[in-house]
């Protein structure tokens, strides 16, 4: 079975900031699954989804934030994922220090390049085979041998990253 084929065995996640989670794994994973909201709708509102995607994500990661994107905020070159918000939620959440700030913001961006390069490239593709390779980075978070506290999240993150890196690569 191909990670195309597979279907997450992870029971659907809370939105980010709704009741989150302050241990790391929990944290780590309901921050991808909104992440993964944002991607799709992105995705979707580059027309190049039909939102069975975002119909499968929702099946795995639950309900978003609501997050919609901001055509604005495209034209200035801003944050069009909302990374900075929910680098700031989590850093708040774990009290980190500047440079665990930076990390995982880094961690968030490079798992948001990794992500948009897999759901985008199977955006013509049928909803479970658009995300699946998302929800096998999910997976792989949700197993990463990862210290607690920030640093967990980042590794999680990291984690995933290298799951769809490899994936995106084959």
């Amino acid at each position: 079975m191909t990670s195309i084929d597979r279907i997450s065995g992870l029971s659907p996640l809370s939105p980010a900031g709704a009741g989150a989670s302050s241990d790391a794994r929990g944290a780590a994973i309901e921050t991808l699954g909104e992440i993964g909201h944002r991607v799709l709708a992105w995705v979707d509102a580059a027309g190049r989804g039909n939102g069975s995607g975002a119909q499968a994500w929702n099946q795995t990661a639950g309900n978003g934030s609501g997050f919609a994107p901001d055509m604005g905020e495209l034209a200035r070159r801003g944050d069009v994922y909302g990374l900075g918000e929910l680098t700031r939620d989590l850093s708040a959440r774990f009290g980190a220090s500047p440079a665990q700030e930076g990390a995982l913001r880094r961690a968030l961006d490079d798992f948001t390049r990794a992500a948009v390069i897999q759901v985008a490239g199977l955006s013509g593709a049928s909803g479970d085979q658009q995300v699946s390779g998302v929800r096998a980075a999910l997976d792989s978070a949700s197993r990463a041998d990862a210290p607690t506290g920030l640093d967990g999240v980042i590794a999680r993150f990291e984690a995933a990253t290298a799951d769809l890196s490899a994936q995106n690569r084959s």
